[in-house]
Order: C-alpha cells, then structure tokens, then sequence
C-alpha cells in the first residue's frame, strides 16, 4: 500500500467517505485555531505537539460528493519554528523515511511523496517575515506564528468510466493558435488536483501521453476534452456555456483566455469554470470559441475588452 496512505488510515484520517458523510457526522464548526468554517476531525489520531484536532475545509465550492482530499493540523512543541519542524519530521521518518528540509522563499519546508499523495510540513520562522503583516490568529494564538502547519494529501481523482475512456482514446486534437491550459503548467496528471476539480478532472491512465497540451472533441462529440496539468472529460451536456476573456495590454501584457463554465454540485457556486487555452492577442481565442460552441453546442461569451492590470 501507498505508505501516505497507510499511515493516513493509522491516523483515521477519513478519506473513504465522501465529504457530504463526513459533514453529516461531523458538521461545520469554526475551526479551533483560526476561527473559519471547517471540518473538525475529533475521531482521528492526535499528532506528537498537535494544537487542535485534524481539520478538513468546509469551502462551499468544493462538490461533496467525493472523498476529502487534503487534512490539516498544527504542531507546536516551543517557541522555535526550526525546532517544530525537526521535531515534527523526526516523527515522520519513522513511517516514511528521511526528507529533504529546505528553504522556500519565507519558509522552511520538508516533504514526503509517494504517487499523488503527499505529506508537507511548513514553517513560517518571525525572523523571516514583513513586520508590516499583521495577522489577527496570531493575536489570539502565539503559537501559530512557529507552528509546524502539517499537511496531507491523499492525490485522489476518479478513474476512467469506459464510456469516458472511449471518448479519451478517440479523440483528435484541435490545432489552435495559442497554449492548452497555462504556459507554466506540468504534465497532466503529474500533481493532484484541488478538491474543487474532482468533478472533470480524471486519471490519465498514460492515454494521452502523445497528445500532451491538446484539446479536442470526442469522436461521437458528446464530450470535451482538455489535456493540460491534469486531463479534463467534461460532457456536453455538462457545459453550460464557453466564455472568452479579453484582455487589453497596461500593466500586465494582455491576452485572451477561454473557460469552459461547468454544472457543479458544489453549493457555493453557480458553476465550475475550467480554464481551456490562452493566447497573448487579445483576440486569439475568439475564433476557437466560437469554433468549438458549434461543434459543442452551447453558447459563446465574448467579453469586452478589460485593461490587464
């Protein structure tokens, strides 16, 4: 098994059940240390130094009906954030082996990963930090300001269903002007995804290894696909509608950029937007977009043009 994994389920982490069962048992209560809504997990197993229970976030524009995917917890042991972390990652070696320790800019991190799942610790040393930002937990809270802030990720995502995987394997890329996804992004599947994904987003399975940075329309064209970080299926019937944005050079270059506006299930949020292509002209998505609202049936948004500040 996955040693992430095995040692999330030592910690009875609840990563079987979906979000809407974990709420139901649980419910939505401020979250011990900063005050937001959260998940609060009283049932599962206190880490060495921890300041509160494990916590889950209850952000209303995560779907419910799939696992949680990332926990949360602070360690504090004294008023050294270095030491927090030693002492922290000390623990973890027992179960996961030894990790790197570095410098990230302001912090000080180390990490474990094994396939999509991960377990990061982050320190936040005063020394290192704006004296300008004030941060009103810390107030109420001390320790926050050395914590370790421990973080595990499961790296779920759906698989294929074979109607999907029939629709992955047939499809032809489109040739555009422009990039699929960001400029930056990885290979698709490579990071999991965020928890406000889990919808469209789906396990490459090395399917479209040969069309990396492509976007087309299934051969029957009753779905989209999007292979940019991670590989997008998203059913006609579930777009609502394509809109372009575009972008005027001032502070920033300018551009165009074009979404695919999704149903969801999430019930803070009217739609799921799914970032399609960009293109440095302001105009050099319109045509893509109207190209595919045709072939996919749904309606195109224009916007006028923004200045890119």
């Amino acid at each position: 098994m996955n040693p992430i994994l095995r040692l999330a389920d030592e910690w009875r982490l609840p990563r079987h059940e979906t979000r809407m069962e974990v709420e139901a048992r649980c419910g939505i209560l401020p979250d011990p240390i900063y005050g937001w809504p959260a998940l609060v997990l009283f049932d599962a197993k206190s880490l060495p130094g921890a300041m509160a229970p494990w916590t889950a976030s209850a952000f209303e524009r995560i779907p419910p009906q799939f696992p949680i995917t990332r926990f949360s917890v602070l360690a504090w042991f004294e008023d050294d954030a270095h030491e927090n972390l030693r002492r922290t990652a000390d623990y973890l070696e027992t179960s996961l082996g030894p990790a790197p320790v570095g410098q990230q800019w302001n912090t000080v991190v180390a990490k474990w990963r094994s396939g999509l799942a991960e377990v990061s610790l982050t320190v936040w040393p005063p020394a290192w930090q704006s004296h300008d930002v004030q941060n009103p937990s810390e107030d109420r809270e001390p320790r926050i300001g050395t914590a370790c802030h421990v973080t595990l990720m499961t790296g779920f995502r759906l698989g294929l269903s074979g109607t999907e995987r029939e629709w992955v394997e047939g499809f032809q890329p489109i040739a555009i002007d422009g990039n699929v996804g960001t400029v930056s992004m990885a290979r698709a599947g490579r990071h999991a995804p965020n928890e406000t994904e889990l919808e469209y987003v789906r396990d490459p399975e090395d399917l479209v290894e040969d069309r990396l940075r492509t976007l087309g329309v299934s051969r029957d064209g009753e779905a989209l696909i999007v292979v940019s970080d991670q590989l997008y299926v998203i059913p006609c019937t579930d777009i609502l509608r394509l809109e372009v944005l575009r972008m005027t050079p001032a502070k920033g270059g300018g551009g165009s950029s074009l979404h695919a506006h999704c149903r969801t299930r999430a019930p803070g949020a009217d739609d799921h937007s799914v970032f399609v292509a960009q293109h440095s002209d302001p105009n050099g998505m319109t045509a893509l977009g109207q190209e595919l609202g045709k072939r996919l049936g749904c309606s195109v948004e224009i916007s006028p043009y923004f200045p890119d500040c």
